[in-house]
């Protein structure tokens, strides 16, 4: 099965009678596979039960206004971007395994992570209105030493049709073939741009070779990418929050700094679907509270490896 390519970005689009049976065609899979080696990120659409996207949305996108106007609150390159961190609730009647673990994803991650890949961070990405039209610059998540083959792979999830209006995700399809973590700018080298931030002269580049599109995507898609390709959050000019989901998976060998928190009350749901048919793990750390505040930012170093042997061997 080959997927469109729309501007770089191979979409695949999973037939009604797969989503509703849970079943993954071992064609698809290769071929998902092929394509996220070669472009670094993928879409699946019609992966997610749009019921379940409609009713985390109807929470988090209120909540979204609520925590932008929070004192000290954290904006992703600055408050004039718009975009904050904003994680899933830890609600058990929101906590849908087609979101957590779904049934197509699980199966990618395990051909490209490894056995019992590990989930190191589950948050979001809201992209609020922004008058200014003030974007991010271009950056990888990385910027420490790691393999140049895939080891962490995000997981996107919009919870509405995502657009160039109300801020698509820019990507740079086969950006992940060449991201070394000299080619982000260092304190003191920045300028006007920010740490992390893409060498200018490596964009102009790369633009010459293979152009960024905007991951332009109808609801109940996913977005999977590797950790190490370049993107982009751009301006929100809608008036409606754009959530996306972000999971971010690592293959277990690379024993991985990142964790969350969970409540206890969660710990039979989340076991049940750890020990499924495709097995992974979830690095949570279990607190015994009712609700949580998971409005986790995004640290370098949850992404690098607690195992000094291993890190060293990058």
């Amino acid at each position: 099965m080959e997927p469109i390519l729309e501007k770089g970005i191979p979409i695949f689009s999973i037939p009604e009678k797969y989503r509703k049976a849970g079943t993954y065609p071992p064609e698809l899979l290769a071929s998902s596979i092929k394509h996220l080696h070669a472009s670094g990120v993928i879409v699946l659409e019609n992966a997610i039960d749009v019921k379940h996207l409609d009713a985390l949305n109807a929470v988090l996108a209120p909540q979204a206004k609520e925590l932008a106007n929070a004192p000290g609150r954290h904006f992703n390159f600055g408050a004039e971007t718009g975009n904050i961190n904003q994680a899933p609730p830890s609600d058990e009647k929101l906590m849908f395994p087609d979101i957590w673990a779904n049934q197509f994803v699980m199966p990618t991650l395990a051909a490209m992570l490894g056995p019992e890949p590990v989930l190191q961070y589950a948050s979001g990405n809201t992209a609020l209105q922004t008058p200014s039209n003030t974007r991010q610059p271009v950056h990888s998540d990385i910027d420490f030493p790691h393999p140049k083959f895939p080891f962490s792979m995000v997981v996107n999830i919009p919870l509405v049709d995502m657009t160039i209006e109300n801020g698509a995700l820019e990507v740079w399809p086969g950006t992940h073939l060449t991201t070394f973590e000299d080619q982000v700018l260092e304190p003191g080298q920045s300028g006007d741009l920010p740490v992390r931030a893409i060498i200018p002269e490596l964009l102009q580049l790369r633009k010459a070779v293979c152009p960024p599109v905007q991951a332009v995507v109808s609801k109940g898609s996913i977005i999977i990418r590797d950790l190490r390709l370049w993107h982009a959050g751009c301006p929100n000019l809608t008036s409606d929050p754009r959530v996306m989901l972000a999971f971010i998976w690592q293959a277990a060998w690379w024993c991985g700094r990142g964790w969350f928190e969970l409540p206890i009350r969660l710990r039979s749901l989340l076991s049940t679907w750890e020990n499924g048919s495709i097995r992974f793990r979830v690095a949570a750390r279990w607190v015994d509270k009712e609700k949580i505040c998971r409005q986790q930012e995004l640290e370098d170093s949850n992404l690098g490896s607690l195992d000094a042997t291993v890190s060293g061997l990058f």
